[in-house]
């Protein structure tokens, strides 16, 4: 019943544009070819992102903008820096080879690797990244009392991470060049375009739609934390599985941090730089009101 619900008031009573990013969505959870699905979400981003306004009723198109200048910025970038600095000391010492040898002989059980299964689900970019760009197309059907509602506003604002941040992942691990534990003998060692292990993708998109909610819900120290907390499961379930070392993990999470913090800095200096105007009527006058904030 529910979705017989969702499909007449999500893709028959939607516009044709719409109509046919609702099905290329379908499309890129159907088709298995990485390449395929990728492109089919990428298409549905580009019919329906100019039609897609945030709160401010600014495009798509120059949100996005606006979060690749926050993203590239002096700050940021010294932070990023730093961090990656950081990771190189674990990458390319015997630290990180050392705390993979500790875990998979002292911590590694069948109850965490139950559980590594499940949170590697999370950081599936064709499940996460095909479902927030759902939300953020069906965002004008979730409105409530004419504003978004908090699952419409948690797809756009988890979109914009993974739109400012992925670039940023697929070119650092690149650029790191790192290998995956046993895999080769160069192990976690950066050498750039030798491959491509050196930042961890599940990481990254796993962290994203938790620390979205976290963020959202800034003043609920319970929530905010839960859902921090929750962020690290896909980067940790990485280091369980054998599949990235420790400073690969951090790197994911860190670089979903920063698209995050990126969307939401751009969402508070859009908000906090607006003009508002609104209609009066007095007793013995009308007009126009302006609300100016800055």
């Amino acid at each position: 019943m529910y979705i017989n619900n969702f499909i007449q008031s999500n893709f028959l009573a939607a516009t044709p544009t719409k109509r046919q990013s609702l099905m290329l969505l379908l499309l890129s959870i159907l088709r298995p070819n990485l390449i395929i699905r990728l492109s089919l979400v990428i298409c549905s981003l580009l019919i329906v992102a100019p039609t897609i306004a945030d709160t401010n009723n600014e495009s798509f198109f120059d949100t996005i903008k606006k979060d690749y200048s926050e993203f590239y910025g002096s700050e940021r970038l010294i932070r990023a820096g730093l961090v990656f600095a950081g990771g190189a000391v674990f990458a390319n010492t015997n630290l990180d080879q050392d705390i993979q040898d500790d875990y998979q002989n002292n911590t590694r059980t069948a109850g965490t690797d139950d559980f590594a299964k499940f949170a590697k689900t999370f950081g599936e970019g064709k499940y996460l990244i095909t479902l927030s760009l759902a939300t953020a197309l069906s965002s004008h059907y979730l409105e409530t009392s004419g504003e978004r509602s908090a699952v419409g506003r948690w797809g756009q604002n988890a979109i914009r991470a993974y739109i400012v941040g992925g670039p940023a992942t697929l070119l650092t691990q690149q650029l790191t060049g790192a290998s995956r534990p046993a895999e080769t003998a160069d192990n976690s060692n950066w050498k750039p375009f030798n491959d491509s292990n050196g930042v961890s993708g599940h990481a990254f998109v796993g962290a994203v739609p938790f620390m979205t909610v976290a963020r959202m819900y800034d003043n609920n120290k319970i929530v905010k934390y839960l859902m921090y907390t929750a962020s690290t499961f896909s980067a940790w379930s990485r280091v369980n599985d054998n599949s990235h070392y420790f400073s690969q993990a951090v790197l994911g999470w860190y670089l979903a941090f920063e698209a995050t913090d990126t969307v939401f800095t751009t969402n508070s200096k859009t908000n906090s730089n607006s003009i508002a105007y609104m209609p009066f009527i007095g007793s013995d006058s009308f007009g126009v009101a302006m609300n100016l904030k800055w």
